[in-house]
């Protein structure tokens, strides 16, 4: 076992971190670990593919690393984002920069194309989210639903409909 798992271990047993870890370095993958339980109510543990709903909760961790980034010169506010997606999200415009995903006016609208034939169903949460005020309510809702993501570009997630009950 790495130094570096070894040290993870010791953190997740210090302060009961439940979720997974990933670290890529320069080589490649360096680690993946999960820890804790992905349902707690039935004792489901996390896997390293468990899909968090997790929804916004990480722009200001990633505005944080970006300007790390921008701080250690690998990124400046004037990049272009396309710079940096390659083909992926081939709908955000050549002119979209970092500092515009950072301040939220890039002007990328809802990604899904409502104008397509798709069953937006599948994209929606099957109750008003103000609805879901516990990890509880959330949980009953999200057992058993599909989500899709697409790591270190963008997040869109897509929960299926499911029947949840109050």
């Amino acid at each position: 076992m790495s130094a570096l798992a070894l040290d993870l271990d010791r953190l997740v047993a210090d302060t009961g971190f439940s979720g997974v870890v990933r670290v890529d370095g320069p080589e490649g993958l360096e680690l993946v670990q999960a820890y804790g339980l992905a349902d707690r109510a039935h004792a489901i543990p996390n896997t390293p593919d468990t899909q968090f709903g997790i929804a916004s909760g990480t722009k200001g961790l990633t505005a944080l690393v970006v300007m790390r980034l921008v701080e250690d010169g690998a990124l400046s506010l004037s990049t272009a984002a396309r710079s940096v997606l390659g083909a992926d999200l081939p709908l955000i415009d050549e002119r979209v920069t970092i500092e515009h995903l950072l301040a939220h006016r890039s002007g990328i609208g809802d990604y899904l194309d409502e104008e397509l034939d798709l069953d937006l169903s599948e994209y929606l949460l099957p109750v008003p989210a103000q609805q879901l005020a516990t990890t509880e309510d959330y949980l009953r809702c999200s057992t058993g639903t599909r989500r899709s993501s697409r790591p270190a570009s963008a997040s869109l997630t897509a929960t299926a409909a499911t029947s949840c009950s109050h």
